[in-house]
């Protein structure tokens, strides 16, 4: 598994230096705040405040994104197999954590490489394409991590304009096994759009959903909306608010996101 991600996490880099001597870089840091409570089919309630930190490197049509959350996880279900850190995962069905109060710590790190083709055919459709690696940097024991490294390949086309854009998005993940446990590889998919509402004002909604890490398991799907406005040329600030469609999420969560991103380095 080390090789494995030394091997894109190297890849990754010389892409991003490669292409920073003929096109424009840029970096971008993000947290906030992300809050969300289901019962995940239990009679308890669990609820997660997660701290999420990131860094992307952008350089021309390649991007390179590094993140990890801040987890504080109360309740008895398992919901560490997420792909942002505490939008809910399959419940207490797949897992093996026994959790009696909060706990609090790192959770698992997301690598992702990007490769984006833009102005398909003259139009303002594009094409991305990423791979993703997490690693289990979070304590399967407390619950804060899944205890094994996951891949996957995700691809979204969409168009995008000065007024408005929409996305269509897929994907298949590949899930390592931690002791004890039978994990299934699986799909994902979601679509959404987005208006813009103002100068500096945009909102948009999104629908998602991804099969079941564990047979047997319902597959987790949900809905959010967000209101995201631009309060300098390097700073943004959004809200969102989210609601699971069964019990294998969370029934609703909510957030707000902080995004600096700089000029460009190279003009």
């Amino acid at each position: 598994m080390k090789k494995h991600f030394v091997a894109v996490a190297g890849a990754a880099v010389a892409a991003c230096m490669a292409g920073a001597a003929n096109a424009d870089t840029r970096v971008s840091f993000a947290t906030g705040l992300d809050y969300s409570s289901g019962d995940y089919g239990d009679t308890t309630d669990t609820e997660v405040i997660s701290v999420p930190l990131s860094a992307r490197i952008t350089s021309g049509d390649w991007s390179f994104r590094a993140s990890v959350p801040y987890l504080s996880i109360t309740g008895p279900a398992d919901v560490a197999d997420t792909e942002g850190g505490g939008d809910g995962g399959d419940g207490s069905g797949g897992g093996t954590v026994i959790r009696t109060g909060t706990e609090n710590g790192i959770g698992d790190t997301t690598l992702t490489v990007t490769r984006s083709f833009r102005r398909l055919g003259g139009s303002k459709a594009y094409f991305d394409l990423s791979g993703r690696v997490r690693l289990p940097t979070g304590d399967e024991d407390r619950g804060l991590g899944v205890g094994a490294t996951d891949y996957s390949v995700l691809g979204e086309i969409g168009n995008s304009g000065d007024a408005g854009g929409v996305y269509l998005s897929a994907g298949h993940r590949f899930l390592g096994d931690p002791d004890g446990a039978d994990r299934q590889d699986g799909w994902q998919g979601a679509l959404g759009g987005w208006l813009r509402a103002g100068e500096k004002t945009r909102v948009g909604g999104s629908y998602w959903w991804r099969e079941a890490s564990f047979e047997g398991n319902k597959d987790p799907s949900g809905v959010s909306a967000y209101v995201s406005y631009r309060m300098s040329d390097n700073l943004r600030v959004a809200l969102n608010a989210g609601a699971g469609l069964n019990e294998a999420t969370a029934d609703y969560s909510a957030g707000v996101r902080f995004t600096w991103r700089s000029e460009a380095i190279n003009r």
